[in-house]
């Protein structure tokens, strides 16, 4: 079978697609050709420009936009209104009954808002003292104690000489012999009482330096002080010398604890009083000699300053930490475990009032 030859539009309708991409390639390297040439064309005139200005063509130096940015974001806080998202959007509040009409309100609500009637103070679980004895339930609990009997607190369970309440205020354990409070909470007053003495304006010397001394008994007629005027002995400060005073040479001392002036003649005595202390110890029941105000005494191998004298109790200050402790007078049931005797009954309502404590208290152990 014969073929006919072949044409030159044969040729061409087979190569067309081809022949479009060779023409799309050339055109494409020629504008390639004809851009670089206007770019370098752009340059070659941008060069007097530039080297008028004395453009070196350096990059820009990079900048710290850290204190813009916090800038922007303050900004934005500011002019952005927070929204309000209540706190129980998804959760429900608790609500109990009011204890009058039974409603359901919020736990917090001192007030009904339906019937306006009060409602229970919501009690602390962890400070809940049921018995009143100074330890909460929970602290009684853990402890083994009863939180329905208040004389479980006055018990000792390790049997150190300390209470269970004592022990608990001092934060040791009371379960533990080797753990205990220091032993100045054991310490008590039985008594405070005025005692009378005796303060003397012998006579006045006067020293080489033109200096002036005081021959004065305090206390003790036969005991004598050499002092000076703003010297302070036994709580009394010299305060003024008047040689000629409408009695006779007179100096003023006066009293620390009270700021109480008194008026010494040369040679005519004054009778003062001052309160006298008689401390006990509840650890070995025994009586501590007797203390006045400023005296410093010794308990449990520790030295205490008496600082303050008060009705129901005395202020002694630590001479080594500087540390104040208020002591109480003693209570009945110690004072009746201390002189092996019964406690005495608590007075009935409407009885007639007692003698002071301290008095009471004191009678029969100075």
């Amino acid at each position: 079978m014969s073929q006919a030859p072949r044409g030159k539009n044969d040729w061409i309708r087979n190569h067309y697609e081809k022949m479009i991409l060779l023409a799309a390639l050339v055109a494409l390297l020629v504008s390639c050709i004809l851009l670089t040439q206007r770019i370098q064309a752009d340059k070659d005139a941008a060069k007097p420009a530039l080297a008028r200005i004395d453009w070196k063509g350096s990059s820009v130096a990079p900048k710290d936009t850290l204190a813009l940015d916090g800038v922007l974001v303050a900004a934005r806080a500011e002019a952005t209104n927070a929204l309000a998202v209540a706190a129980r959007t998804t959760v429900s509040e608790r609500r109990v009954a009011c204890v009058k009409c039974g409603k359901p309100i919020r736990f917090e609500a001192a007030e009904c808002p339906f019937c306006l009637a009060a409602q229970p103070a919501i009690v602390d679980i962890e400070k809940l003292d049921t018995d009143g004895d100074g330890i909460p339930d929970k602290v009684e609990l853990a402890l083994g104690l009863d939180p329905q009997n208040p004389s479980d607190a006055a018990g000792d369970l390790d049997n150190d000489g300390f209470t269970n309440h004592e022990e608990l205020n001092a934060k040791t354990d009371p379960k533990d012999p080797a753990d205990f409070p220091d032993p100045i909470v054991k310490l008590r007053v039985a008594g405070i009482r005025p005692v009378p003495f005796y303060l003397r304006f012998v006579t006045t010397s006067t020293l080489g330096d033109g200096s002036i001394r005081f021959q004065l008994n305090l206390q003790t007629l036969e005991r004598t002080y050499f002092v000076k005027p703003g010297d302070v002995v036994l709580g009394y400060k010299v305060e003024n010398y008047n040689p000629a005073g409408p009695a006779g040479e007179t100096i003023t001392m006066v009293r620390q604890s009270d700021k109480r002036p008194v008026a010494l003649v040369k040679g005519k005595p004054v009778t003062e009083q001052e309160l006298a202390i008689l401390f006990v110890s509840l650890i070995d029941k025994q009586r501590l000699p007797v203390q006045r105000l400023n005296d410093v005494f010794a308990y449990r191998g520790a030295d205490y300053k008496v600082v303050d004298i008060r009705r129901d109790n005395v202020v002694i200050q630590s001479a080594k930490t500087g540390e104040k402790v208020t002591v109480p007078l003693w209570t009945p049931e110690e004072r009746a475990t201390m002189l092996g005797q019964p406690s005495a009954p608590a007075p009935a309502a409407g009885a007639a009032p007692q003698a002071p404590a301290a008095a009471a208290a004191a009678s029969s152990v100075w």
